[in-house]
């Protein structure tokens, strides 16, 4: 049996890597899809390394691109590929292109979100997917739509599936619990237009001048916008959530990297527009904060001074074990339920 997932967001690759890896186990041929963008191939290329990767089409961070490149030109990029390849199934996320295409060859689509915001976005997988799929947060499950009880994070990090290297510290000269994870995402794509770019760089100089910063930092154009003892991290970074989880607290411009932290038990400021209900699961489990940029610094002061109570971490990441669904066994009985005709 084959399987094609296209992929179109560094979420994504750690998203269906676990479910992958056992697909792979049981015999399935797997071709993967990386669409060219900013450093997605170079991520991609790295975790997938036994796997068939093919990067496709670009993503150049403007409007423009991501209507005509990243999806219309997509499109028949993607039906060229499935002509060849001629996959039993697909499956993507947060995409309706795959879908789409597949849905004009007869082949199952399996699609996940956890966007529901985005409405049209929502409307356009609806159509083109065979089932789509929504964590639990989502209410409506009609038709093809399901939920699955965890966040979509939970696929890779959770204890059953991650285990963090302490020694991925020692690359950059870090200690245990010393220093500060920064995450700075571009306003290049269509969920961040509206944003002003480099919000973190605009109050950086109100942060501690006595804790470390590691910088992640999507748009390395901007680096002099920012302090410059703050250390850099240049990707693909080795084990990148081994130094979210090892770190203080993490405070990201982007929603993705901020409830990776949360989920981590690490406690998450996110400074971004986005009003999510993804988000709002963490934020009521008291983990992830969702603040106005110039109210960051003041919290991030009563974080590290403990004047906000946070949740152990083994505590917490215990309780998500109790709660949630190991997802990626999930997307392989789904896989192999529809590929069977369900």
């Amino acid at each position: 049996m084959k399987v094609l997932i296209d992929i179109g967001h560094p979420a994504h690759v750690n998203f269906f890597k676990n479910a992958l890896d056992q697909l792979q186990r049981d015999g399935w041929e797997i071709k993967l899809t990386v669409l060219n963008r900013g450093k997605l191939p170079l991520i991609a290329s790295d975790v997938f390394k036994d796997y068939n990767v093919q990067v496709i089409n670009r993503h150049r961070g403007k409007k423009w691109s991501i209507i005509i490149e990243a999806n219309i030109f997509k499109f028949f990029t993607l039906l060229r590929v499935c002509l060849k390849f001629k996959p039993d199934i697909g499956l993507s996320a947060g995409s309706f292109v795959l879908g789409a295409v597949l849905k004009i060859l007869d082949k199952p689509n399996l699609q996940f979100d956890d966007d529901p915001e985005r409405k049209a976005n929502v409307f356009l997988e609806k159509i083109t997917s065979t089932k789509l799929y929504f964590p639990m947060f989502f209410k409506r499950t009609l038709g093809k739509i399901s939920r699955y009880n965890a966040l979509k994070e939970w696929a890779y990090l959770s204890p059953n599936r991650y285990n963090p290297d302490i020694n991925a510290l020692n690359h950059y000269d870090l200690t245990f619990r010393e220093y500060i994870f920064v995450r700075e995402v571009s306003v290049g794509s269509l969920n961040y237009s509206n944003q002003k770019s480099n919000l973190i760089a605009s109050v950086s100089n109100r942060f501690p001048v006595n804790v470390k910063v590691i910088l992640s930092l999507e748009d390395k154009s901007s680096i002099n916008q920012y302090p410059s003892e703050w250390v850099l991290l240049q990707e693909p970074v080795k084990d990148i959530h081994a130094l979210i989880f090892y770190s203080k607290l993490l405070i990201s411009s982007g929603d993705s990297m901020a409830r990776e932290a949360a989920v981590m038990g690490v406690p998450s400021i996110y400074c971004g527009i986005r009003k999510m209900s993804a988000n709002q699961e963490l934020i009521n489990k008291k983990m992830l904060f969702h603040k106005d940029i110039q109210d960051v610094p003041p919290l991030i002061e009563d974080i590290l001074n403990k004047k906000v109570k946070i949740p152990e971490q083994e505590h917490f990441i215990s309780q998500l074990k109790n709660e949630w669904i190991d997802v990626a066994d999930f997307i392989v009985n789904e896989v192999l339920s529809y590929s069977k005709g369900k």
